[in-house]
């Protein structure tokens, strides 16, 4: 299941798709997905069965890939490391909006569950959410139509 959802979210975003492997060591404690600087190997931790957490953060790992090959400066140019700066300051980086923003439209459309960001301050959920538009209205517009089979 996971590596078919890697396909399609690789695909979508015409990004090669990396290898999956389940190891729980590569990941801190806190993550659920980390993709390799080379973007070849994404490590995910080990479950019987996938979160949403999961597939939420291999989605947001595999975006970050795609903002590396297409907007480096733009995603990357003055960003600063979550130790540098405030909880707010951080999630309002360009990559990290642009990156929630793109993980939330797909978990949304492919398991009709909508992330709430409740951790992040309301300016930050305020700016994925016009990034979630801007996204489902400029880039994936078949995933805005998308309906889930009952």
């Amino acid at each position: 299941m996971i590596n078919g959802y890697v396909k399609t979210l690789s695909n979508m975003l015409q990004i090669p798709m990396p290898q999956v492997f389940y190891n729980d060591r590569e990941l801190a404690a806190e993550q659920h997905a980390k993709l390799t600087p080379d973007g070849k190997r994404l490590f995910l931790r080990k479950l019987k069965t996938p979160s949403l957490d999961q597939l939420f953060a291999a989605a947001f790992e595999l975006r970050r890939e795609w903002q590396r090959r297409n907007g480096a400066e733009l995603y990357f140019g003055n960003y600063r490391p979550r130790e540098q700066l405030s909880e707010r300051d951080f999630a309002m980086q360009p990559s990290e909006v642009d990156a929630n923003a793109f993980a939330a439209v797909a978990v949304s459309a492919l398991f009709g569950v909508e992330p709430v960001f409740d951790e992040l301050p309301g300016a930050a959920r305020s700016r994925i959410d016009r990034r979630m538009e801007e996204i489902r209205r400029n880039e994936f517009p078949e995933l805005a139509n998308m309906k889930l089979p009952h």
